[in-house]
């Protein structure tokens, strides 16, 4: 353990990055320091093109210290303020190691450069990896502020991007049309997003070999398959994903699940499972089907086919996978 370690930051709206971050500064040194920019620092230094302002410097202070409180470590971390990008870790002399991340470390070797030029010993750089959020890039306030991801780094639907979703990416079905293409599919691999979507797949002797579902409709308990899955003894694994956003979790499950697409499986949704169609349909081997209840909700203006008037059927070619995959990179994005 170092003797006196420094972490510096602007540390807006405390993330599952700053999480580590900290975490790690906090573990190596007996006494911490953490250096946070003031607001006349964020005016002079900080690049101001997001849709949100950076917080005022007392507010990023009263979230470190309650951070600082939660998780233990008031005895040894104080708070300081600076206005300067290179100091105090340039002058201080009691100082041994200096926190940094991939993005600042040539600011921690600059700063050794010139405390060099002052006759100081160089400073220790303990490089802290970056946090991926689900779309593997890093999680960063940035990204936080403009709405992109929230503080554990996943993935928020945008708001330009949810009529775009609302359409249908498949035929849409109604009437007889939904038991010719059951009927037509029942021996190939099938995919149901959707607790109704599901049922009526099981309804008609058809037991999916994805069944995606949250025991819900329309946002209400629906605990009718629960009971059906478990009396078929039918593998279920529970993840959290939605609304709003598509869990890694879930991707994980439905990449793995298409590598054995003979086993059947229920992904059980904690949170909602509209959004998983586009997993589902991206990976999803050629010749699949993947059904789905249109989610209307989620658009501007309800389209034919929506909850209760159909189902969507995607029969998976490239051109499918593509189009879903496109649509689940500028989700990501």
């Amino acid at each position: 353990m170092y003797h006196c370690v420094l972490v510096a930051g602007t540390f807006d709206r405390l993330h599952t990055g700053h999480d580590a971050i900290l975490t790690a500064a906090c573990n190596a040194g007996e006494s911490v320091t953490i250096g946070l920019t003031t607001d006349a620092f964020v005016q002079k230094y900080k690049i101001r093109n997001t849709k949100y302002e950076i917080r005022l410097f007392d507010d990023r202070k009263i979230n470190l210290e309650l951070w600082i409180a939660n998780h233990g470590y008031g005895e040894k971390v104080v708070i300081i303020p600076i206005d300067d990008p290179y100091e105090p870790a340039a002058s201080l002399t009691d100082l041994d190691v200096l926190v940094v991340t991939h993005d600042n470390k040539s600011r921690g070797e600059e700063i050794n450069r010139i405390r060099k030029e002052k006759g100081l010993a160089p400073l220790g750089l303990l490089e802290i990896p970056l946090v991926p959020a689900q779309d593997q890039k890093p999680v960063s306030s940035t990204r936080v502020r403009d709405g992109e991801i929230d503080k554990t780094g996943r993935l928020i639907l945008p708001d330009n991007l949810r009529p775009e979703l609302g359409k249908p990416v498949g035929q849409v079905l109604i009437g007889d049309a939904i038991g010719s293409s059951i009927e037509a599919h029942r021996n190939g691999i099938i995919v149901t997003v959707g607790d109704i979507t599901t049922k009526t797949l099981l309804t008609a002797g058809v037991i999916p070999s994805l069944s995606i579902i949250d025991f819900q409709v329309e946002r209400k308990p629906y605990p009718e398959l629960d009971g059906r899955f478990a009396a078929m003894n039918v593998f279920r694994i529970h993840v959290p994903s939605g609304p709003g956003f598509i869990a890694k979790e879930a991707i994980e499950v439905i990449q793995k699940w298409s590598l054995h697409p003979d086993e059947k499986i229920v992904l059980a949704v904690t949170g909602e499972e509209d959004l998983l169609a586009l997993p589902a349909i991206a990976y999803a081997p050629l010749g699949a089907v993947v059904y789905y209840g249109q989610p209307a909700r989620i658009a501007t203006q309800s389209v034919a086919g929506g909850p209760g008037q159909g189902l969507v059927e995607v029969i998976i070619t490239p051109e499918k996978q593509s189009e879903a995959t496109q649509l689940l990179h500028k989700f990501q994005s």
